[in-house]
């Protein structure tokens, strides 16, 4: 083992599980035990995680942040004084605001000063896409704000920063590209509340299964007490809960299109593991999503209805060769692009950078 590193997170996802995965081949990789979605824990959990860099910190060879928030503070202003490297991910809703949809971490004051004071510290921030960093908005037809991104919202903001994609493996996502349903649709929304529902383009998917009524539409990760909200939905609409990644992978396997409408993105990991499955994407132009999709599906303009119908009726005109070949892009596309060692290089050759120069 090179040494012992400590990787924070508000929650343990499954692309941070993957990070710290491939980290421990070569690292021992300490982990806290508590998560931060409880918000009365809030001051609770600053204490605990006091005592958890008090016995760490000194002794590790470098600290990653998963997202900008209240568990990024502690380890960005302790790394500066103990002179360790503390590298903070931005993952999307650290570096977006949307009041009118109540969205954002950077929406939130007291959240923003946290974020703003974490970004600052630390010693470098690792985006998971350029988008992050700055972009103009389009989706929205009235938008909070022109662009999104840290460097808009902290426009003096001095620390350095590089993009590291987050990475697949193309082994695990794998099926019969010739097996898909004609016209089938899915998409991965993990939607708790209302809010949710619009940032995740819930509703969209939910007026196109009523105007395609002989198209097919899956939609993953609606929970029960939000599905009984928006009741009753077009028979050709399913709803499933969140499952296992092997029972996702069937669902995908069967899927001719992989739908992200989503108002804001940072990295949509599904999307991703969609494609691989040989799905074809079609995603709004927000975060990194017109970056992954590229020229193997096809980008949105507008959520206004009538514009997003005319532009499916297009879609559904490819026949079944068009469609045989895009799906085949849009697998190599992630394989190529995004595969799982170029993140695991990346952090290699910045851990290994870090290491040089402290010698």
């Amino acid at each position: 083992m090179k040494g012992k590193i400590l990787y924070i997170y508000p929650d343990c996802s499954t692309f941070i599980q993957k990070d710290i995965a491939f980290l421990s081949r070569q690292y021992e990789v300490v982990t806290p035990g508590h998560t931060w979605s409880n918000k009365n824990r809030t001051p609770l959990n600053f204490f605990i995680q006091l005592l958890f860099l008090s016995r760490h910190m000194l002794s590790c060879r470098a600290v990653f942040v998963m997202f900008g928030g209240y568990w990024s503070f502690l380890p960005a202003l302790l790394g500066k004084i103990s002179n360790k490297p503390v590298y903070i991910i931005p993952g999307g809703t650290d570096c977006v605001s949307f009041p009118s949809l109540n969205y954002g971490s950077l929406r939130k004051p007291v959240m923003r000063a946290f974020i703003k004071w974490s970004f600052s510290l630390c010693t470098r921030l690792l985006p998971v896409d350029e988008s992050l960093v700055e972009s103009e908005y389009h989706w929205l037809e009235k938008p909070d704000y022109p662009k999104q991104g840290f460097k808009y919202f902290f426009p003096h903001l001095k620390t350095p920063y590089q993009v590291i994609h987050n990475g697949f493996d193309p082994e695990f996502f794998k099926c019969d590209p010739s097996a898909k349903r004609t016209d089938s649709f899915i998409a991965l929304a993990p939607v708790s509340n209302m809010i949710r529902v619009r940032v995740k383009g819930v509703d969209l998917m939910i007026d196109l299964a009523k105007r395609f009524s002989h198209c097919s539409f899956t939609l993953v990760g609606i929970s029960e007490s939000v599905a009984a909200q928006l009741a009753p939905l077009p028979p050709n609409l399913r709803l499933c809960n969140l499952m296992p990644k092997e029972e996702f992978i069937s669902l995908l396997a069967e899927s001719q299109f992989v739908l992200q409408l989503s108002v804001s993105e940072g990295f949509p990991n599904a999307l991703c593991e969609a494609m691989l499955c040989h799905c074809i994407p079609v995603g709004s132009p927000v975060g990194a999503i017109p970056a992954i999709i590229g020229e193997t599906g096809f980008i949105l303009s507008s959520p206004e209805r009538n514009c997003l119908y005319a532009r499916f009726e297009e879609i559904l005109k490819g026949g079944p060769e068009t469609r045989l070949q895009l799906g085949l892009r849009a697998r190599e596309r992630i394989a190529m692009t995004y595969h799982i060692e170029k993140r695991e290089a990346a952090f290699a050759e910045l851990l290994e950078k870090q290491s040089a120069n402290n010698e």
